[in-house]
């Protein structure tokens, strides 16, 4: 009678072993790669929709306001102040302080102006007036990075928007 052999030898069974473990180690490689995707996706778009903002609330105000009172014409400054016919507003003021941008109407409280996920890493004004007022213009470049404690890879964006508006309501 012939003795047939059952089961794995020792091996087959290391063999499988190390093919198991290298297919979760790829697979766990993969998984974490597409964590971290979708991370920096989202830190991303978080800087992206700030950047926008802050550009579009700067942009409007500008649209409405009648002049600059800061910076003066030909100067560059952290802080801008602009001029309204409204009472209720005016002034508007955009200040940097910190690595915050607020925003204040007339006697309003100033609120700040991105989320707390992101700080202005540089911020700045300038008055690109023609000197004798006929275009009353502001350029304004921000900076905006994503709050990175632990100095992460895909926490780490940073993007600079920047813009020259033109006052509309001038009288």
């Amino acid at each position: 009678m012939s003795h047939k052999q059952r089961g794995f030898s020792l091996i087959e069974m290391v063999i499988y072993i190390a093919l198991i473990v290298g297919i979760l180690i790829t697979a766990t490689s993969f998984a974490w790669t597409i964590i971290n995707s979708k991370t920096k996706a989202l830190v991303m778009q978080e800087v992206e929709q700030n950047g926008r903002l802050i550009v579009e609330k700067v942009a409007q105000a500008a649209h409405g306001a009648s002049a600059v009172s800061l910076p003066g014409t030909g100067v560059a400054g952290t802080a801008l102040e602009l001029e309204y016919q409204d009472a209720s507003k005016d002034p508007v003021r955009f200040s940097f302080s910190g690595s915050s941008l607020t925003m204040s109407e007339g006697a309003g409280a100033a609120a700040k102006l991105h989320s707390d996920s992101v700080v202005i890493a540089d911020l700045q004004f300038v008055n690109v007036s023609s000197t004798d007022a006929r275009t009353v213009n502001v350029f304004f470049t921000v900076t905006l990075e994503h709050v990175n404690p632990e100095n992460r890879q895909e926490w780490a964006y940073s993007n600079t928007f920047e813009t020259t508006i033109e006052l509309r309501d001038q009288h």
